[in-house]
């Protein structure tokens, strides 16, 4: 490949220059050096921590509590007939912020999911048309 062609190549490094082939991580090998203490080192952080020390029980919480989410719990919108159309669907959606029934946050997430599902339905039945004409196309004498 000459420099003016740009591209990956498949087989060919994307960094050819860069870290060669058998010389160790150093996280790995700081991993191994404290293998042996690290029991003695956790020990301590949590016994600083029981005592009051607030960077030790943040260091052993951040580590090992992974942190919380926000959740939502499962809403139903009032509004909604049987087998609506996906703009009835995000006008319902709407409706039920604006009348308080609905977080304003969580209209706007699902009436974006819904976007995003008209979107892919749109893709899905252009393939499936694009593959009709092809399939008649090929059929043509």
């Amino acid at each position: 490949m000459t420099k003016k062609q740009k591209g990956f190549q498949p087989g060919a490094s994307g960094n050819p220059k860069g870290r060669p082939r058998g010389i160790p991580d150093r996280r790995n090998a700081l991993r191994d050096a404290l293998g042996a203490d690290l029991p003695a080192i956790v020990r301590k952080l949590v016994e600083a921590a029981k005592a009051g020390d607030v960077a030790a029980a943040s260091l052993i919480l951040s580590r090992c509590l992974p942190p919380l989410r926000p959740s939502r719990e499962l809403v139903e919108v009032p509004g909604v007939p049987a087998g609506a159309s996906a703009t009835e669907i995000a006008q319902a959606l709407v409706t039920a912020a604006t009348r308080g029934e609905l977080p304003s946050d969580a209209a706007a997430e699902l009436v974006a999911a819904l976007g995003a599902v008209a979107r892919l339905r749109e893709v899905d039945e252009l393939a499936a048309r694009l593959s009709a004409l092809e399939e008649e196309r090929r059929n043509e004498p």
